[in-house]
């Protein structure tokens, strides 16, 4: 990977190459930029004050011989100018310390070297003594004006070259089509203008930070550095180099914090240098937060995007149910008839009797799975509204047993309701399926003569209807599931769809109530369905009758 970041290096023209160009105006270029746009992006390397100084001096010494060959012929006043002039141009192009230098050091030349008596800092004329104490003032003042000048363009020149390459770094990153380009234009973009080598750790599906780094990384990370950017990535702080977390790393890794979330971590490996200017790190910082952002944002997408494949999925899926179910029922009900008929005119045929009542019974469980496909397409289109009319509890109890038929046949069914419970408004078909599926649930999952009891009282305004079986009862897991769609216990018996208990859930939240599964204390499981009602007085009885 370092290899062919060289060979894309030395593939630029000689006058773009860093190592061609003069050390004052070094170009830090990047790849896949082209050069009218790489050279707005000139980092001029600091200057060390020790050789800022040695210029002061230089240029000191330059204008004092100038100055010694002009004297004669303009006179000593016209000097001052002369280093004045000197004190501007060193200001803008040099910071403070030396400019203030060189203001003073050019006051005490011009008084010593110029001024009579010469060689000595001794003034024996008022004007010159005013003449002296005006200059030094000056130019102190314009070398301070001069240099603060300056240090306003350094900085509106950083501003632009932020924005600039963040610019850039948007363009090529945030704005490709493919995710992996757009990030290796990224790092390539990164590693030319901090001069080092990167690497990217991005978050995995789990959430958690991948150990294996990006194809784009240049960096090889060891382990010691693997640890510094998980605390960078856990704790949503940098780490490692030029920071108090870690700082004998050998990487700076900042987190790339999205808006929500942390994406992964950016750890960059200066080549040389001992430390990152404030601009520097600020920029690398919003580096990694804009990075951050492109990769939240590609989550955010690629999240839609199956959202959509499962909700397109999930419209074709109760599409073929409803199909499938509506064309089922017409020869299912035939077939129903044609078994009926048969079973009249076999007679006293006990063999062929008891063939046709497995039919029969084997068409039952066909119409009950194609009804409650029929009711989940109802209950997820939000079509189901229940229609309220008085109902006999103790009615609607032998009903859902009735309707149960043949699947509870083999259980004592113990119904425990108070024989005096008033007339409720309900939908007594929707109850009647919520009981019937309870009392099949509870006959699938108990042993053949085993008790199942029917429960019914009035709890203030709500009506209970519960089902206890003598089951295994409910795992842990399954208590928190057993009323989601299609969903089937780990240790549940062949057949069966899953939809049962999740009808009884949508029917009674039609009707404003809710739906509880509890183990019982000894053994077993109990259904309950809660929904708020209207119940008769006594004294309103009449007027139902």
């Amino acid at each position: 990977m370092v290899e062919r970041r060289r060979s894309d290096r030395d593939a630029l023209p000689a006058g773009l190459r860093g190592d061609k160009l003069p050390g004052h105006s070094r170009l830090r270029v990047f790849p896949n930029v082209s050069p009218g746009l790489a050279k707005s992006y000139t980092m001029l390397q600091d200057t060390t004050p020790v050789r800022e100084f040695l210029l002061a001096a230089v240029s000191i010494a330059l204008v004092t011989g100038v100055a010694l060959l002009l004297a004669p012929f303009t006179g000593y006043q016209a000097i001052a100018l002369l280093y004045l002039l000197l004190v501007v141009a060193v200001g803008l192009k040099l910071s403070r310390g030396p400019v203030l230098t060189v203001a003073a050091s050019s006051a005490l030349l011009w008084n010593f070297v110029f001024v009579p008596p010469h060689f000595t800092l001794y003034i024996d004329k008022l004007h010159d003594a005013m003449m002296f104490a005006t200059f030094f003032v000056v130019a102190v003042a314009m070398g301070h004006l001069t240099s603060r000048l300056r240090l306003s363009e350094i900085a509106e020149r950083r501003r632009e070259r932020r924005t600039a390459v963040l610019y850039e770094l948007a363009h090529q990153a945030a704005f490709t089509t493919d995710l992996d380009a757009g990030l290796r234009a990224a790092m390539g973009l990164i590693e030319s203008i901090f001069g080092g080598q990167a690497a990217l750790l991005l978050r995995r599906k789990d959430h958690s930070l991948s150990t294996v780094a990006h194809p784009a990384s240049s960096y090889a990370l060891s382990e010691k550095e693997r640890s510094a950017a998980a605390h960078a990535f856990n704790r949503r702080i940098p780490s490692g180099k030029f920071t108090d977390t870690l700082p004998d790393s050998e990487a700076l890794h900042l987190p790339l914090q999205g808006r929500t979330a942390v994406m992964g971590v950016l750890s960059v490996c200066p080549s040389s240098r001992k430390s990152l200017d404030p601009s520097e790190r600020e920029m690398l910082e919003a580096f990694g937060v804009l990075i951050g952002l492109i990769l939240e944002k590609e989550h955010i997408i690629g999240a839609i995007k199956r959202s959509e494949i499962l909700e397109a999925s999930e419209r074709l899926r109760r599409a073929l149910l409803d199909s499938v179910s509506h064309e089922l029922k017409t020869p299912l009900s035939a077939v129903q008839a044609g078994m009926d008929a048969l079973s009249k005119q076999l007679g006293p045929n006990e063999e062929g009797r008891a063939t046709v009542r497995e039919v029969q019974s084997a068409v039952q469980r066909l119409h009950r799975v194609i009804n409650n496909l029929l009711s989940m397409t109802r209950i997820e289109a939000g079509i189901v509204q229940p229609k309220l009319d008085w109902c006999d509890i103790g009615d609607l109890i032998q009903s859902a047993i009735g309707l149960a038929g043949d699947a509870v046949s083999d259980h004592r069914i113990v119904v425990d309701a108070d024989e005096n419970l008033p007339m409720v408004r309900i939908d007594q078909a929707l109850i009647e399926q919520c009981l019937c599926n309870f009392l099949l649930n509870a006959a699938a999952w108990s042993r053949s003569g085993t008790n199942i009891i029917v429960r019914a009282a009035l709890e203030g305004d709500s009506l209970v209807l519960s089902v206890l079986d003598e089951g295994p009862g409910l795992s842990h897991s399954d208590l928190a599931h057993v009323f989601e769609k299609f969903y089937r216990a780990s240790n549940a018996r062949p057949g069966g769809t899953g939809l049962g208990l999740s009808i009884v859930d949508g029917f009674a939240r039609a009707h404003g109530g809710q739906v509880l599964a509890a183990n019982r204390a000894g053994e077993g499981a109990e259904f309950t369905v809660k929904i708020p009602v209207e119940a008769a007085r006594a004294d309103g009885l009449g007027d139902l009758a």
